[in-house]
């Protein structure tokens, strides 16, 4: 089944492809649907924060949403989850299908800390050889 609506507002998902992978976007509220594994592919793909148009501020309005909120693939109810390494970003993960929603600007969040992580690493790399 093809997501079609949005698991925090109701409107309508719109489907984008950015380096071979489709996600779907919320046409409303601008967050976006990864299937499983899909935002791990994409952090690592040049330019892939692009596809996160929305404002960070309506993003973090649908944060403090309460209700249970389903999965737009399956149907299942969503897990609430923080990101450890970046406590800023809250997201919804389906136990079921393994997808997970992101607010608007959250992948870009998402994506930044990936970034600097990888920095860090290459850093801490060359430290340990000399």
């Amino acid at each position: 089944m093809k997501p079609s609506v949005c698991p925090k507002c109701g409107a309508s998902l719109e489907s984008i492809t950015h380096g071979g992978i489709e996600i779907d976007r919320c046409c409303n509220c601008k967050g976006i649907w990864f299937d499983s594994l899909e935002a791990e592919k994409l952090k690592r793909i040049k330019d892939s924060e692009s596809l996160d148009i929305g404002d960070p501020e309506t993003g973090h309005q649908f944060d403090q949403v309460d209700d249970d909120v389903y999965c737009p693939r399956c149907g299942a109810t969503m897990f609430r989850m923080i990101d450890i390494d970046r406590y800023s970003i809250w997201y919804e993960k389906c136990p079921q299908c393994h997808g997970v929603w992101l607010d608007a600007g959250e992948f870009k969040k998402f994506k930044r800390n990936f970034s600097r992580k990888r920095i860090l690493g290459r850093v801490r790399k060359t430290w340990r050889s000399h």
